[in-house]
C-alpha cells in the first residue's frame, strides 16, 4: 500500500463506492421516468391515481408504526428486566427473546399460521366457548408477528446501554425524591436515548422492508403492502411494470429514509453514552415471591410465544395425511423428512444458500479488513464512498435492492439470470455488517505492536498471522455469523434475482408453503430451525470458552 500513491487508492475506492453500491441505486430513478413517449412522470401519476396504491401505501404504514409500538414495549422491558433486576435465568430469557429473530421471519409466520389454523385445538377451544376464531391471515396477524420478530432488535440495541448508566446517577435522583418510575424516564431512559431511538427506527425499518411475512399472511386475504406491491409489479408482463415497480421502490426507500432522517433529527443534540464500564449488578431489587412471579411470567410469556409455535408445528410435521386434528397420532410419521432428505431437489435450496453465503462472507471479509485498515493506518476520508454507498445499500429495503440489481446488471454479460447477481446482492446488501466490525476490530490492535513486529524482523505476511488475525478474529467471526443468519435464510432478494435453475432455502420454503405443500414446508422449516439453533449454541459455547480464556 505504501508504494501506491494516495491519490491512487482515493480514485479507486471512490470507483468502487459508486459503480458497485450507488450507481445502481440511480437506476431505479432512471427507470421511474422513462415512458413511452421518452421521459416524464406518466410512471407516477398512474400509480398515485390507483386505489391499490395508496391501500398499500396506508397498509404499510398500519403494520410499521403498530408492529414497531410491539416490538418497542416487548423490548425495553425485557431490556429493563434483564439488565436491571435480579431476577435469574438471564441467559435463558434472552436467548428466548432473539430467537424470533435469528429464525426466518417465514418460518416464524409458518408456526403462528399451524397453531390458529382451522383444525387446531386453539381455534376450535375459542369456537366452543363461543368466541370467534383467530385469523392469522389479516392486518392484525402480519402486525402481530412483525412485533414478536421485530422486539428482540428493540432488545439487543438497548440492553448493554442500558448496564452503562452510572448508579450514581440513580442514587442522587433517589435523594431527590424520584421514584422508581421517574428515575427510569428521567435518569436512565434520557441517558439511553440514542439506543432507544435506534432501536425502535431499526424496528420500522425491517417492519416496511419484510416481504416474507405480509406476502404469506397477507397475499391470501387481499392485504398489499409496498414489498409485496414491487414484487407483483416486477415480475408482472404488462406494460411499463417495471418502470411503475421502480416508482413504488423509490416511495418504499423514501419511507426507509424518513425514518433515518427522524433518527438523525431526534438524536442531533444528544450525548452518546460512552462509558466502557458495564455495571451486570441488579438494581432493582424484588423480594423472592415477586422474583419467583417475575421469572415465571416473563419466561411463559416467551415460551408460549415463541416456542410453542415451532413446537405446534414440529407436530404438524408429523401429519402424513389429512386428519380434523393435528395431534392425531394415528396419521403422525416421518414421511414428510425421508421426502426431503431423500429428494434432491429438497435439498439444493440448503446447499445453494450455504455456498452462496459462505463465499460471500469470505469476499466480504477480504474487503472489508483491507478497506478498513487503509483508513486507520493510511487515509481515513479515502474510505468514505464505499461507507456510505455499504450504509446506502443496508438501509434500502431489500426489494427496492433486488430491482437495483436487475436493472443495473441487465446490461452486464453473464451476470444477470444466473446465480452471481444473487451472490452480488449478498455482498452490496450485508458487507456493512463487516465493515463495521472490521473497523472495530482494528481499533484494538495498536500500531506499536506492528512497529514491534517489523523492528524484530518480521515479515509483512507474518504481521498479519502472528498479530493482526488474531488479536481481530473474535469481532470478525462474530460480525460474519450475523451477516450468515441474514444472508442464508433471506428470501427478499432471491425471489428476484435467483435463475430460473437454482433455489435458495428461503425460495424452497416459500413456494411449498404456496404450492400447499403445508407439512412438506413445515418439515423444511423444524429442520432449519435446528440447524440455526445449533449454529447458535456453538457460538454461544465459543464465546464462553473465550470468555474463561480471558477471565
Amino acid at each position: 500500500m505504501s508504494n501506491v500513491k494516495p491519490t491512487f487508492y482515493r480514485v479507486l475506492f471512490l470507483f468502487i463506492g459508486l459503480a458497485i453500491f450507488l450507481f445502481p441505486l440511480l437506476t431505479l430513478f432512471k427507470m421511474s421516468l422513462e415512458t413511452d413517449g421518452g421521459w416524464g412522470v406518466d410512471n407516477f401519476t398512474t400509480l398515485f391515481e390507483s386505489g391499490r396504491t395508496i391501500q398499500a401505501i396506508q397498509s404499510t404504514l398500519v403494520i410499521a408504526v403498530w408492529s414497531t409500538l410491539i416490538a418497542a414495549v416487548l423490548g425495553i422491558g425485557y431490556a429493563v428486566l434483564v439488565a436491571y433486576t435480579n431476577v435469574r435465568f438471564k441467559r435463558l430469557i434472552e436467548l428466548l427473546i432473539i430467537l424470533p429473530y435469528v429464525i426466518p421471519g417465514y418460518v416464524v409466520t409458518l408456526s403462528w399460521t399451524v397453531v390458529f389454523s382451522g383444525n387446531s385445538p386453539v381455534n376450535h377451544l375459542l369456537r366452543t366457548v363461543h368466541l370467534p376464531a383467530v385469523n392469522m391471515y389479516s392486518l392484525t396477524g402480519i402486525i402481530f408477528v412483525l412485533g414478536l420478530s421485530n422486539a428482540a432488535l428493540v432488545y439487543l440495541n438497548v440492553v448493554d446501554i442500558l448496564r452503562k448508566v452510572p448508579q450514581e446517577q440513580e442514587w442522587a435522583s433517589q435523594v431527590a425524591g424520584y421514584r422508581l418510575k421517574e428515575t427510569l424516564r428521567k435518569i436512565n431512559f434520557k441517558s439511553v436515548r440514542p439506543a432507544l431511538v435506534s432501536g425502535i427506527i431499526l424496528a420500522f425499518l425491517s417492519s416496511i422492508d419484510n416481504f416474507a411475512i405480509p406476502a404469506t399472511l397477507g397475499s391470501p386475504a387481499g392485504i398489499t403492502v409496498l414489498s409485496t406491491y414491487i414484487y407483483e409489479k416486477a415480475i408482472g408482463f404488462g406494460p411499463n411494470s417495471f418502470n411503475q415497480a421502480a416508482v413504488l421502490s423509490i416511495f418504499l426507500s423514501m419511507l426507509a429514509f424518513i425514518g433515518i432522517g427522524i433518527q438523525w433529527w431526534v438524536l442531533r443534540k444528544s450525548v452518546v453514552l460512552d462509558s466502557s464500564r458495564v455495571d451486570y449488578s441488579p438494581r432493582i431489587h424484588f423480594t423472592k415471591r415477586k422474583r419467583s412471579f417475575a421469572e415465571f411470567l416473563s419466561i411463559l410469556f416467551l415460551v408460549v410465544m415463541n416456542m410453542v409455535p415451532l413446537v405446534v408445528m414440529f407436530f404438524s410435521s408429523l401429519q402424513t395425511g389429512y386428519s380434523r386434528s393435528i395431534f392425531d397420532p394415528t396419521k403422525m410419521g416421518w414421511d414428510n423428512y425421508q421426502f426431503i432428505f431423500q429428494t434432491p431437489a429438497m435439498y439444493e435450496g440448503f446447499l445453494t444458500s450455504f455456498w452462496l453465503t459462505i463465499l460471500s462472507i469470505v469476499v466480504c471479509i477480504g474487503f472489508s479488513i483491507w478497506v478498513m485498515y487503509y483508513k486507520q493506518r493510511i487515509d481515513k476520508g479515502a474510505t468514505l464512498p464505499i461507507e456510505i454507498g455499504a450504509s446506502l445499500t443496508f438501509s434500502t429495503p431489500g426489494i427496492v435492492l433486488a430491482l437495483s440489481m436487475i436493472f443495473y446488471w441487465s446490461k452486464v454479460p453473464n451476470v444477470y439470470g444466473t446465480i452471481w447477481i444473487l451472490f452480488i446482492a449478498y455482498v452490496t446488501r450485508y458487507v456493512l455488517l463487516l465493515l463495521r466490525g472490521s473497523n472495530t476490530a482494528l481499533l484494538s490492535v495498536g500500531v506499536e505492536l506492528e512497529e514491534a513486529a517489523m523492528i524484530s524482523g518480521s515479515k509483512r505476511w507474518e504481521k498479519w498471522t502472528r498479530i493482526i488475525i488474531p488479536l481481530i478474529k473474535n469481532q470478525v467471526l462474530a460480525s460474519s455469523f450475523l451477516m450468515f443468519t441474514s444472508a442464508f435464510t433471506e428470501l427478499t432478494l432471491s425471489s428476484l434475482l435467483i435463475a430460473a435453475d437454482s433455489k435458495t432455502v428461503g425460495l424452497t420454503i416459500f413456494n411449498l408453503q404456496t404450492g400447499g405443500d403445508n407439512q412438506i414446508a413445515q418439515a423444511y422449516s423444524v429442520l432449519l430451525t435446528i440447524f440455526i439453533m445449533a449454529l447458535v449454541l456453538i457460538r454461544s459455547r465459543l464465546e464462553q470458552k473465550e470468555m474463561k480464556k480471558h477471565a
